[in-house]
This record gives structure tokens, sequence and C-alpha cells, in this order.
């Protein structure tokens, strides 16, 4: 489900305002007594799981073949940096645009198509787990790290990853 939100300058400001406020109020509520956070690493859970292996090896196809394509298109951007491209380069250029966007769709697809049931391996895996161990709320351990949310956790502690590879293999 797709949720899109126009907001403009005076509705963004104000909502920036009431942000810290509903955090405050927030915030006593979230950390009720017995509520347990934990972390999984989902890149290694996704390695574990049947399937994880053809999504990241498909994964890896694509970054080779776009990569390549990108170089081409990035050595006739630096040439029209320095000048007028020649009718040929443009023509080539054009192709080459062409090329890297009707591939990146094509993998696009491939991936979306291999990783739906691989996905849903490792969230119910993942479900199981933490109702099992009594959390009520898991993070994947990369997101929260590169989203800033997550200031400390005690790892020792939160990490669900071993768990969660478990219960995938039991499957």
């Amino acid at each position: 489900m797709n949720i899109h939100l126009t907001i403009n300058g005076k509705q963004a400001s104000k909502v920036l305002l009431a942000l810290p406020l509903a955090l405050l109020v927030t915030a006593p509520h979230a950390q009720k007594a017995g509520a347990k956070v934990g972390f999984v690493n989902v890149q290694k859970v996704l390695e574990a799981t049947p399937g994880g292996q053809t999504v990241a090896a498909v994964r890896k196809q694509a970054d080779t073949e776009l990569g390549a394509q990108a170089k081409k298109i990035q050595a006739l951007q630096q040439k029209a940096n320095t000048g007028p491209l020649s009718a040929a380069d443009r023509q080539a250029l054009d192709t080459y645009v062409k090329t890297y966007n009707a591939t990146t769709q094509k993998y696009q697809k491939q991936i979306a198509d291999k990783f739906a049931p691989v996905a849903k391996t490792v969230n119910n895996a993942v479900a199981v787990t933490a109702r099992a161990q009594g959390y009520s709320m898991v993070f994947d351990y990369a997101i929260a790290q590169q989203s800033g949310l997550v200031i400390y956790a005690d790892t020792k502690s939160t990490d669900l990853t071993q768990a969660v590879v478990n219960q995938v293999k039991k499957k």
C-alpha cells in the first residue's frame, strides 16, 4: 500500500514544530515495562534463506551489467562537459541511456519476482521468533544503524539474527 502525502511550506513548518511535541507525548508510552525491542541482521538471514542466494546472484549480475553501461554513459557525459558532442556521440549517448533504463527495469522485475517469496519467508521467521521470545518490536539492524533513530542497543541481549536463521532453516 503506497500513501502519497503532499505538504506545502506552511503545513511543513507546522508539522516540524509539532513533531518534537508528539515525540515527548508518545515517548513515555513507548517505554512501558516489558516491551522488548530486538534487532535482526536481515542481510545475514537472507543469505541463509532458500532463494536468498538466487536473489543475491541476480543483484550481482545487475550491478555488473548496469555498472558497465553506466561507465559508457559517464564517459560520453564527461566528453559533453568539455565541448559539444558530435551527432554520432549524441546518438550513442541516447542509445546507452535507453539501454540502461530498459536493463534497470528488467532487473528490477526479476529481483522483485525472486525476492517476494524470500521476503515472505524471512518476515514470517522474524515474526515467529519475536513472538516466541517475547519481543514486541524488531528492527533491521542495518536500517536502524543507517537511520540514526537508534542511538544505543545492547546487541548481546537484543540480536535475534541467529534465532531467525535457525527458524528459516527449520522450514
